[in-house]
């Protein structure tokens, strides 16, 4: 219809119907445009806001885990603190020095990987998302988080502790299954996400054997290397305290932002 006018209007010499005729054709391309560039934004918009709320919740999901690892990983920091005490002392002379002697140094060998859960994250940076809800230095931050933080938490957790190893060898292996059996069924519910456990090695009594314990406690008290593996299994255990503090500090603040982008 309109080109119909237009070639009526040129072969009339109508220019001023041409202009008219052209106008039109042009403001309609020029609004068809805009109305899908207006529907695509629409779109971005409500793709990027259920992006950030699904990273969010990823976030939090690991300041949920970091706060269990980290209340975990202080009661082994503090078993292995008493042991060192222990071994700088006289022999413990009651059944239950002896025991709490070989129960913390049993503790101070546990080990719970961690990092940050990254699915989200690697789900819009494979999709070409994250410009969606991030810039460039929110990105670098995001970067710094999910990539460079989780290499460190992996070197850190890559090896078993020698003092792990060394521990599991001095404990008589019968005493080592009660422990392990004890703690384990004690540690289970406070592992769930969003809970925050008072303690995790609640009080575990000894075999009835106690002769077991006893030979473990002279063995781990004998053993020259021992000392070496306490000293640094301690200054690991303090390092991963500090990580997991600065893993903490970095989601806590990631959150924060993310939700003022809002």
């Amino acid at each position: 219809m309109i080109l119909r006018r237009l070639t009526d209007a040129f072969r009339k010499q109508d220019w001023f119907t041409v202009f008219i005729e052209t106008l039109i054709v042009v403001l309609g391309v020029f609004l068809g445009l805009q109305a899908n560039n207006w529907n695509a934004a629409r779109r971005d918009r409500i793709e990027a806001e259920a992006s950030r709320e699904r990273l969010i919740a990823d976030l939090r999901a690991d300041l949920d885990a970091f706060a269990v690892r980290r209340q975990w990983y202080e009661e082994v920091l503090e078993a292995a603190l008493r042991v060192d005490d222990a071994l700088q002392s006289d022999p413990p002379e009651t059944v239950d020095e002896t025991w709490r002697f070989v129960r913390d140094s049993w503790i101070a060998s546990g080990e719970w990987p961690f990092a940050p859960s990254a699915q989200i994250y690697k789900e819009l940076q494979n999709a070409g998302d994250l410009d969606l809800i991030a810039s460039g230095t929110m990105q670098r931050r995001l970067r710094d988080y999910y990539e460079d933080s989780a290499s460190e938490i992996e070197i850190s957790l890559t090896f078993r502790s020698p003092y792990a190893d060394l521990v599991r060898q001095l404990i008589e292996g019968r005493v080592g299954m009660h422990i392990a059996d004890c703690l384990s069924a004690a540690s289970l519910e406070p592992s769930l996400p969003g809970t925050n456990p008072t303690t995790f090695y609640k009080d575990c009594p000894p075999p009835e054997d106690f002769a077991f314990v006893t030979r473990s406690a002279a063995s781990l008290r004998e053993s020259a290397a021992l000392r070496s593996q306490l000293n640094a299994r301690l200054n690991n255990l303090s390092g991963l305290r500090s990580l997991l503090e600065y893993l903490d500090r970095q989601a806590a603040s990631l959150v924060s932002d993310l939700e003022t982008a809002r």
